[in-house]
């Protein structure tokens, strides 16, 4: 890598690492283990940097995916803890109500299995199309559509038990 290069790739993960990280973190609940994706997929970034991509950011986001993937088939052999890290949560009027509500957002999101999990990140959060979901995901738009409903009747499933255990210890 030139000095130019470096440079230029420095000011890439100042100007995206923030936004690369969150990704990775609803990707991977645990945040040292996202840390370490997103670290891996950064390094695999560099050795093409060079070749001048059209779009870093959607290379790095592939590859998160790709880890992400990787790290989910691993996942039955060491249980991962699910807790909120409060330097990646943004105050908001009532900071345990906003740490509490990122606790219970990566417990619904790590419940769910990988596949779902990656495609409700990329397309509910993230906002990305069908298209650009296969893209990433290396399949097909009928597969991005079938993980998100089956991803999405889980969350729903998840949240109307929380709601109503909510209920239960208020009476």
């Amino acid at each position: 890598m030139t000095p130019s290069e470096e440079q230029d790739f420095t000011e890439f993960v100042q100007v995206h690492g923030d936004q690369l990280l969150r990704f990775a973190r609803l990707l991977v609940p645990d945040a040292a283990e996202a840390e370490d994706v997103l670290q891996t997929a950064l390094l695999r970034l560099t050795r093409h940097w060079s070749r001048q991509l059209d779009s870093p950011v959607a290379y790095v986001r592939a590859t998160l995916v790709n880890l992400a993937k990787d790290r989910g088939r691993r996942s039955y052999l060491v249980p991962v803890p699910v807790q909120a890290d409060p330097d990646l949560l943004t105050a908001g009027p009532d900071h345990a109500e906003a740490i509490a509500a990122r606790a219970h957002l990566d417990q619904i999101l790590a419940a769910l299995p990988p596949k779902q999990r990656v495609t409700v990140v990329l397309r509910v959060i993230d906002g990305l199309s069908e298209a650009e979901t296969a893209a990433i995901m290396e399949c097909s738009p009928g597969t991005v559509k079938s993980n998100l409903a089956r991803g999405l009747l889980k969350i729903r499933t998840a949240l109307e038990s929380s709601l109503a255990a909510a209920e239960e210890t208020t009476r």
